[in-house]
């Protein structure tokens, strides 16, 4: 299915990795999801998440699976059983026969290129045939669970190459681009990418579905000779800097509504809103403010409601008060 020697690393690949990596490691902690910022901010990914579906029923179904996904991650399994019933749950409330929810397609389903209305023009790329899916499908999922689970190959090159294999297959019937992209947020948030349920990954890639469709196809067309994934994985990996940086931008304008509060102190801030928590050091480091001033204005934050302190002595660290 997939040969880890085909995969191309070039290094813009690493450099993006690299970066995204480090954005990671700065907002260690802001998994907190009893935090009323990060209630606000998984509100609005699910409401831009779905806001581009016209049926009411398709919409809420996908919310709940979005819902399920964010809540559950750590639980649900990477086993074909588990695909078919998020797969059944996506489609809950669709009009789609009963006999395609959570079962493999029975017909061919090419992929149409489509007019503004909806209205399809030509094949777009052919996918896998019904006789091959199950067995394409087994081999897809046993690869992405063992890369995963035994760190044999990076999450952010293992999961884009899951998910441009997946779109290939078509497994289903219906909903396979949809499923896609939440069993993508699945694997990023098993994978310690906690922070990205905060952004919608389905409104960033809809922003930029030109770039998104050419590389998907650019990789379908490669399969017959040797697969070149390159321009998929930086696609892929610049999505996720976007989201990253549109949860940055959300963050600082929840800031900006402490106008009166001395500079240093939003600073104090907005490093814990970003990161779920902070402790003098970190502060003190990326900040270069002197320890004595950086105590004071944290004491001042804590005394006026802004913080709460935990731990005690060495281990004290601060978090947004509730």
């Amino acid at each position: 299915m997939i040969n880890i020697e085909d995969v191309v690393i070039t290094q813009p690949i690493l450099c993006a990795v690299a970066a995204i990596d480090e954005f990671r490691g700065r907002r260690t902690g802001m998994e907190q999801t009893d935090d009323p910022l990060a209630a606000q901010l998984t509100e609005k990914a699910l409401n831009d998440s779905v806001a581009a579906i016209a049926d009411n029923g398709e919409r809420n179904s996908y919310r709940r699976l979005l819902e399920q996904i964010n809540s559950r991650f750590e639980e649900i399994s990477f086993f074909e059983n588990t695909v078919k019933r998020l797969h059944k749950t996506l489609l809950a409330d669709s009009l789609v026969s009963e006999q395609e929810k959570g079962e493999y397609k029975q017909r061919l389903n090419p992929v149409y290129s489509k007019t503004v209305d909806g209205r399809p023009i030509d094949v777009f790329f052919e996918t896998a045939s019904p006789y091959e899916t199950p067995q394409m499908m087994h081999r897809l999922l046993e690869w992405t669970r063992i890369s995963l689970e035994n760190k044999s190959c990076h999450p952010l090159i293992a999961i884009p190459l899951f998910m441009v294999h997946f779109l290939i297959i078509h497994p289903f019937q219906d909903g396979n681009s949809r499923l896609a992209r939440a069993l993508v947020m699945l694997l990023l948030l098993k994978s310690g990418y906690g922070y990205l349920r905060y952004v919608s990954l389905e409104a960033t890639i809809e922003e930029n579905k030109e770039e998104y469709y050419r590389c998907l196809r650019q990789v379908q067309n490669s399969l017959a000779q040797k697969p070149d994934y390159r321009e998929w994985l930086l696609f892929f990996l610049r999505t996720i800097q976007r989201m990253q940086k549109r949860l940055s931008e959300q963050c600082d304008r929840t800031i900006g509504n402490y106008d009166d509060l001395p500079g240093l102190s939003v600073q104090i801030l907005q490093q814990t809103i970003q990161n779920g928590r902070v402790t003098l050091r970190q502060i003190t480091e990326t900040t270069g403010a002197n320890i004595n001033t950086v105590k004071k204005h944290l004491s001042a934050l804590v005394r006026d409601g802004f913080l709460q302190r935990k731990g005690s002595a060495r281990g004290t660290w601060y978090v947004r008060a509730k």
